[in-house]
């Protein structure tokens, strides 16, 4: 019996060709990269791991051949057709549903605006084949047939297998580097290691750097040894010194001390003789005497005149000299009038103490000192 094949079975078995040759191209590039990071492993590359790469690659082959099955076996329908066939001799058949195919030619190059948010980038997009634009474009360019479908998708294969191609070569060179790198550092490290140990052998004497380490070792502890004698012997004598020193410290600092308490006694004796000559200085020198005294107009007259070389607004303390030769201060009195002869003006400023007033006398009573 002859089999007729429905819409729905020509567009369900076009679309598993399809999708086995995207997930074969999918999975060709998945191995490449996995093959390029295992690479990266071998030469040091953290946060890769050349067993789980493998791993994955091993589950995409077996889902790529569980998609073969499921072509082989009819599985899942999707079709492009509304009839299948049957068991009967024949069934009518539809015609080819154009649009339908042109929507999935469509879609597999950019989905519609109100889809692209929720279906992002279609499968050329992320292929990065740009060169054809949907069917319900009216814009310029190329239109997707079936036939392209798989020359693109074939040549996308044979381009990821350029790749792999390249990046196996790359890996391969970054391996031969690596080799040699490795060897003229095992080369140096040999080098460095026969002048550490000297290329002695196991049961010889130490020989090379750490023989000499070893032997100033020895000769720092046969020094410490022969020396410690005369160390602790130095440190006996630095410690006397010490003590010594500090004994002469405090006996300078109890010296300073009695120095500056003998310095200030002869500051205040100093102070005291200078205060009692000028106590005396003022008990035998006065500047004048007051001659009288108008309470009215609290003026003062005394025996100074223009030729004593008396100015106008000189100030005098007025002071008497009492019993045992004390002296007592009375108030203050200012010139405001220079005379050429008898007495000159002075005004009483102050009193000191209202029981003690200003009074003219003799010596003794009113004796000035200028201010």
């Amino acid at each position: 019996m002859a089999e007729f094949v429905t819409k729905a079975e020509n567009k369900r078995r076009l679309a598993i060709i399809i999708l086995c040759a995207i997930v074969n191209v999918a999975a060709l590039t998945l191995g490449g990269i996995g093959m390029k990071k295992g690479g990266d492993i071998e030469h040091g590359v953290e946060g890769v791991n050349l067993i789980k790469m493998r791993q994955q690659l091993q589950e995409k082959r077996d889902t790529l051949r569980g998609l073969q099955d499921n072509y082989l076996t009819y599985a899942k329908d999707i079709g492009w057709r509304f009839e299948a066939i049957g068991t009967t001799d024949r069934f009518a058949t539809s015609p080819l549903q154009n649009e339908v195919l042109k929507s999935y030619l469509s879609d597999l190059v950019k989905y519609r605006p109100d889809q692209q948010a929720k279906m992002g980038k279609s499968v050329f997009e992320t292929l990065g084949i740009a060169k054809y634009k949907r069917w319900d474009d009216p814009g310029a360019g190329e239109n997707l047939v079936l036939t392209r479908v798989f020359e693109e998708l074939l040549a996308k294969e044979n381009e990821f297998k350029t790749k792999i191609e390249d990046l196996k070569t790359s890996i391969e060179r970054e391996r031969a580097a690596e080799a040699a790198v490795l060897k003229s550092t095992e080369t140096t490290n040999a080098e460095k290691m026969g002048q550490i140990d000297g290329k002695a052998a196991a049961n010889a004497p130490a020989a090379g750097l750490i023989g000499e380490v070893i032997r100033l070792h020895q000769d720092l502890n046969k020094t410490q040894k022969s020396d410690s004698e005369d160390l602790s012997k130095t440190e006996e004598e630095t410690i006397a010194k010490q003590n010594e020193a500090t004994t002469v410290k405090n006996d300078n600092v109890r010296k300073r001390g009695a120095s500056a308490a003998i310095k200030e006694d002869f500051k205040r004796r100093i102070y005291v003789i200078q205060h009692h000559r000028d106590e005396a200085k003022e008990r035998r020198d006065p500047d004048g005497e007051i001659l009288s005294i108008n309470e009215n107009r609290q003026l003062a007259y005394i025996n100074l005149l223009r030729k004593d070389r008396l100015f106008k607004g000189t100030k005098f303390a007025v002071y008497s000299l009492e019993k045992g030769g004390q002296k007592l201060d009375k108030g203050t009195i200012e010139v405001i009038e220079v005379r050429d002869n008898l007495s000159s003006i002075c005004a009483i400023v102050s009193t000191g103490d209202p029981a003690w007033p200003l009074k003219p006398g003799g010596l003794g009573t009113g004796r000035l000192a200028k201010g």
